[in-house]
């Protein structure tokens, strides 16, 4: 009952705030110049922070933190956290010029399985403001930790599976051997939606505040939109034993920066390997007019041997009219029934020929 006035009101909260925003229009922000190596350089001593009618830190407005930066440090760049004005500058060329998924084989078989050119992938072209080689910030050297003896053998068995095979990094299409024995079989067919927290990163957001409570609406691509409700009057976690798709958040304010903390996975999480016993602490922190400092840290002592974090600076856009656009996973809807149904006639087919076969066989 909690869980579902929580949902009710937040939305009706959402609403209200979303819709205001339409009427009286907001400020439009672009890309500013890089803030410096850190951060919390930006403005320095000439910005403060602003602040919603109730006196809260104001993180409102469409936020996004797409970039070239990786995950994990690459080896080349071991030992350096930040990149070169000059080398930001070389890669972001070559990355402009680069066709991607634009780019045609001339095999029309293979260009169809491409899908989609370039425009759809929300593929970066530039480096994050910050120049850092690695969006992993601890440990220091930029790279996951290691796995604990218990995810690596679910990490095993999961290779142990069949899989599908990915062409062009997007969809998963093998006419030749279809691994589509169940629906589960096909991950991306199915577009089962976000996955905290790179989904809210890597396309926009929306973000509304009201007194007491923070809403979220993200858009993840071609895996649909989703919500986040976050209290702020310090409720405690829900039951371990209810769990959500999308985890369970509670947030506070910890000066100028917004803690949300996520625990109540559901085993339909996965990242990185981790699973149900995922638990985030996010924190928000406005550091310039388009500009907030983003730090997720990941702890899951069943998956990694540490905790590690995660730093992304998150871009504010123009978001006058409250425009984010659905991007509906129609394909998946219906190609999967497809996928499935010309398996089972292949299997069928094979059947009939093996039949056919061993009557032949049997008649000599």
């Amino acid at each position: 009952m909690r869980n579902r006035t929580r949902l009710l009101m937040s939305a009706a909260i959402l609403a209200v705030v979303v819709a205001a925003a339409a009427i009286t229009g907001e400020p439009s922000f672009g890309q500013g110049p890089p803030p410096g190596d850190k951060p919390s350089a930006a403005g320095a001593g000439t910005w403060a922070t602003p602040r919603t009618p109730w006196g809260d830190p104001d993180v409102q407005g469409i936020w996004g933190g797409s970039s070239m930066t990786p995950l994990e440090r690459p080896e080349k760049y071991a030992g350096r956290e930040f990149l070169t004005e000059e080398e930001v500058a070389d890669l972001e060329r070559v990355a402009r010029a680069e066709p991607a998924r634009d780019a045609r084989s001339g095999n029309n078989h293979e260009d169809v399985e491409g899908a989609y050119n370039d425009v759809f992938t929300h593929r970066a072209t530039t480096w994050g403001r910050t120049r850092r080689t690695s969006l992993i910030v601890d440990p220091l050297d930029g790279r996951i930790p290691p796995l604990t003896p218990e995810a690596r053998k679910r990490e095993e068995a999961a290779r142990r599976r069949p899989q599908s095979r990915s062409f062009g990094g997007h969809y998963t299409v093998d006419t030749e051997n279809p691994v589509a024995d169940n629906p589960e079989d096909r991950e991306s067919d199915r577009c089962k939606g976000m996955i905290l927290p790179f989904s809210s990163t890597w396309n926009f957001f929306r973000t509304v505040q009201a007194p007491g409570h923070v809403s979220i609406y993200i858009e993840h691509s071609n895996l649909g939109g989703s919500y986040r409700h976050i209290a702020l009057d310090g409720r405690p976690h829900l039951p371990s034993s209810v769990r959500e798709r999308y985890g369970d958040s509670v947030g506070r304010w910890d000066g100028d920066t917004l803690v949300v903390d996520t625990t109540n996975f559901t085993n339909q999480t996965n990242f990185q390997g981790s699973r149900e016993n995922l638990h985030l602490v996010e924190r928000y922190t406005r550091v310039g007019p388009d500009l907030i400092t983003y730090r997720i840290t990941i702890d899951d002592p069943t998956t990694f041997t540490r905790q590690w974090t995660i730093e992304i600076p998150l871009t504010r856009q123009v978001d006058r009219a409250n425009m984010i656009y659905e991007t509906a996973c129609h394909e998946g809807n219906y190609g999967l029934t497809g996928i499935l149904a010309g398996a089972r006639t292949k299997e069928r087919e094979e059947v009939a020929k093996r039949t056919h076969t061993q009557k032949q066989r049997g008649s000599h």
